[in-house]
């Protein structure tokens, strides 16, 4: 290969030229001719297998670890042998896939990516967006985690779960302890205590003489965050009122039916639905339940006649005594 002529650009160059750009990112679909990243860093080696008509870039990092990866031979290269790459840097032309940079490098370079590939095809149409407005949405999109490691939490493998609910179990643990020794209090090998139950539980068995339990650190829940599409992460809602509103109204209506789900209605949507007062402003749930008091002012005592005409004796003995 001994030039390389450049794509040229498309000739519309309006906003809706980049719309299906912005939809396969939003949608976290797999884009046409994606670029293969780096799984690890370290050195490049190139073979060429002409039979098969593919090529091998090997990475080998300075533990001696490998790894391989297979492009095809037309694909233009972005490495040669001897160059030196970080985990996540393109072998090859083309866009990224935004899983395998959620997987390599993790949400912030995720978040960076997308966010700065969103903005970019508004910019070059003079097109403002404030970044927060994306960020509001990629949090949606990374909101679930797939659970690898149960632990000693009560999450089942592999299940789908909102990374709160895994923040919030993971410190239930922290703040609790396992039962390896039940002694005399009754309770049983593994179950799961917070330290405030189990120093209460412990008390009563010794003052009866019994023997108190002991226990260790529960293991937390391991998970992987996941990457989900505007659409799919509508439908993954806790709240079937809000996952409705969306698409597929009569597939998550008979589910929500079938599993008997019941909507807590907590969020936004579920509440515009049935007319009630969004949890936000007014509505916000906090300013709803507070109680203000008003101090009042503390109103001087009456004064009665023969208070006053004590004080007027008192003005006029010490005036004669001044005399």
């Amino acid at each position: 290969l001994l030039a390389r002529q450049p794509r040229e650009m498309s000739g519309t160059q309006d906003i809706t030229g980049g719309l299906p750009r912005v939809t396969e990112l939003f949608e976290a679909r797999k884009p046409k001719e994606p670029a293969v990243m780096a799984e690890i860093s370290g050195m490049v080696e190139l073979r060429t297998d002409r039979r098969r008509g593919k090529m091998t870039i090997i990475v080998r990092s300075e533990s001696g670890m490998e790894k391989e990866h297979h492009v095809p031979q037309d694909r233009h290269l972005l490495v040669h042998t001897g160059d030196y790459v970080e985990a996540g840097d393109p072998l090859i032309e083309g866009p990224l896939v935004p899983h395998d940079i959620l997987r390599i490098k993790g949400e912030e370079a995720l978040q960076s990516y997308m966010l700065a590939e969103i903005q970019g095809v508004y910019r070059s149409q003079n097109v403002r967006i404030s970044d927060k407005h994306i960020e509001i949405i990629l949090s949606q999109m990374l909101r679930k985690v797939r659970i690898d490691q149960v632990g000693d939490s009560r999450f089942l493998p592999g299940a789908v779960v909102d990374k709160f609910a895994f923040r919030e179990e993971n410190n239930r643990l922290a703040q609790s302890l396992k039962i390896t020794e039940p002694g005399d209090t009754g309770l049983q090998e593994g179950q799961v205590l917070t330290k405030q139950e189990l120093e209460e539980i412990n008390e009563t068995t010794e003052a009866t003489g019994g023997k108190p339990a002991r226990g260790k650190k529960p293991k937390p829940a391991i998970a992987k965050t996941l990457l989900l599409g505007i659409t799919k992460a509508s439908l993954q809602n806790e709240s079937w009122l809000a996952a409705a509103s969306f698409q597929e109204t009569t597939k998550v209506l008979t589910e929500a039916a079938m599993s008997s789900k019941t909507d807590r209605l907590v969020g936004l949507k579920e509440n515009i639905i049935l007319g009630h007062l969004i949890p936000a402003g007014t509505g916000f749930k906090p300013y709803v339940e507070m109680k203000l008091k008003k101090q009042v002012p503390t109103l001087p005592e009456e004064v009665t006649v023969e208070d006053r005409v004590r004080a007027e004796i008192e003005q006029d003995r010490e005036r004669l005594m001044r005399i």
